[in-house]
């Protein structure tokens, strides 16, 4: 995995250091897709020719396509929970992508147009479910204790209170390493040239090797698909 980081993050410094740009955008916002939702940074190259490149980071929730959150309604103040799911994921993309300006944003009165395609790697940040699982104790009363959700023991609904307390299950962190592709079309505008606002639409394909393991009672995929839609805010600099 260090090898790979390594190698793009290399790929990625010899892009910006041999780009004969003449444009460079700063941006940050959200970004909202098929199965999650987060935070976005974008640093963007141009040429003249319509001609660039662009540097992506995003920190996105991940979730299952199948999760359904459920409450149990024989106890009190149940919280809700996902009955079937192991780890609680968040993903950390990084990525490059080529574009090509079809309409180039010069002013207040025009909105610039980009195809986008590229893709990355990705690393996915697994933390175990913990429930609070409701067991009478000698004296008659209920009792909750937490424990990891293990699909062989807790079939039963009815004693799942929901969720356990979010910091348990934090030094159980575990990782695990993917690559994703993405095509899309950017829209840039703005009253300020040098301040500009970008809206980016498209879609996706991620890939981890035999899925990130989310739930443990339906098949997690190797390969996920969906849409995505960022919005961002920009700084832009002057010309070279």
């Amino acid at each position: 995995m260090l090898r790979i980081l390594v190698f793009f993050i290399t790929f990625i410094c010899a892009l910006r250091s041999h780009s004969q740009s003449s444009e460079r955008a700063f941006y940050g916002g959200i970004g909202v897709k098929s199965n999650g939702f987060g935070l976005a940074y974008q640093t963007k190259l141009e040429t003249q020719k319509g001609l660039g490149k662009q540097f992506d980071i995003d920190f996105t929730t991940y979730h299952h396509p199948q999760e359904t959150k459920s409450f149990n309604t024989e106890v009190n103040y149940p919280t809700p929970y996902v009955f079937g799911k192991l780890n609680k994921a968040a993903l950390l993309k990084t990525g490059c992508a080529y574009s090509y300006s079809i309409s180039k944003f010069t002013d207040a009165q025009r909105i610039g147009i980009d195809v986008i395609f590229g893709g990355g790697v990705s690393l996915a940040f697994l933390k175990p479910v913990y429930l609070n699982i409701i067991y009478p104790d000698p004296a008659g009363f209920d009792v909750i204790v937490a424990e990891k959700y293990n699909p062989e023991k807790h079939q039963d609904k009815s004693i799942i209170a929901g969720y356990s307390d979010n910091r348990i299950g934090m030094n159980e962190l575990d990782y695990k390493a993917g690559l994703f592709a993405t095509a899309g079309l950017g829209f840039v505008w703005g009253y300020f040239t040098n301040f500009p606002k970008r809206l980016e639409l498209g879609i996706f394909g991620e890939f981890s090797k035999n899925g990130i393991p989310i739930m443990g009672t339906v098949k997690n995929k190797s390969l996920t698909n969906g849409v995505y839609m960022k919005c961002f805010v920009g700084k832009r600099m002057a010309k070279n």
